[in-house]
């Protein structure tokens, strides 16, 4: 997956949590999004791709959002392996595929980006990727199933909550701290327990060095520089909230998902000398 970015929404949504209670209240607000093959005649193990999926509540309907980039790995994935690869959720050993059959009979995902895929033949050429890339930079990366028909079960299963952004509130920038968090399922660092595939799910904090986004500015920069590797890839959070914290209260806000980050390898990088260098992460945002 490309490196370095954040996907931010204009609006500031609020859950009051103390910082030891935040993680597990984030995490009912996403989960991982595997690509497994449609009737999963792979299986499903930790050498499965995966990235992050977000929910939202938008003017009485229910949303899952991620990002185009990880459909079109999806995709890529699918070629390369000949194999009718689905996006999905799973949930102990119930599993939702985002998938529905068209009018002609053909099976079609059901999540929905503004952005271009690359064709079947083009699937690792750089120069044609570097074309439809171009192509596509005037478009979100972002992707979006509505599942309000389903949110029933996948409260039920999950335990999962939705982002709701007709709750909306002015920003208070002032009142952020300028350490921000983001959170996903890293790709590289799945395991198995029993049966079962586990991701872990990680609290990744960056600085904002950017100024604070606003519709005539819509990106914005996080980064940090740690003197100790921390051995986490970005790759796979694409897809997961990120929060500010308040600086007074016991308050954190969602305020937009993920869509890039570097390293996206756990891999560590040598410095001219030979030495291992400093690990630095260096996120970026853009807003709803």
């Amino acid at each position: 997956m490309p490196n370095g970015d954040f996907f931010l929404c204009l609006i500031m949504v609020y859950i009051e949590a103390t910082d030891n209670i935040l993680d597990a209240l984030v995490k009912r607000y996403c989960a991982p999004l595997f690509a497994t093959d449609r009737f999963l005649l792979t299986g499903h193990t930790d050498a499965s791709i995966n990235a992050t999926i977000t929910f939202v509540k938008f003017e009485s309907r229910v949303y899952a959002v991620t990002c185009h980039h990880v459909l079109s790995a999806f995709f890529s994935e699918a070629v390369k392996k000949g194999l009718r690869i689905v996006p999905s959720v799973h949930s102990g050993r119930t599993i939702h595929q985002f998938g529905s059959f068209g009018p002609e009979g053909e099976y079609k995902w059901s999540i929905i980006s503004c952005r271009e895929f690359p064709r079947p033949e083009d699937i690792g050429k750089p120069d044609t990727w570097d074309e439809l890339d171009r192509k596509n930079a005037s478009r979100p990366d972002i992707a979006i199933a509505d599942v309000t028909n389903i949110w029933p079960a996948l409260s039920k299963w999950r335990g999962a909550c939705a982002i709701d952004l007709d709750a909306w509130q002015e920003p208070e920038w002032q009142a952020a701290q300028p350490v921000w968090l983001a959170f996903g399922f890293p790709d590289g660092h799945k395991y198995q327990i029993g049966d079962k595939v586990a991701a872990p799910f990680p609290r990744v904090t960056a600085k904002l060095e950017s100024s604070v986004p606003s519709p005539d500015k819509p990106t914005y920069t996080l980064s940090s520089t740690l003197d100790v590797a921390h051995g986490f890839g970005f790759s796979g959070l694409s897809g997961g909230p990120v929060l500010t914290a308040h600086a007074t209260e016991d308050r954190f806000a969602f305020v937009g998902i993920t869509f890039e980050g570097a390293p996206s390898s756990k891999d560590l990088e040598k410095s001219p000398e030979g030495d291992l260098a400093p690990e630095k992460r260096t996120p970026r945002g853009l807003l709803f």
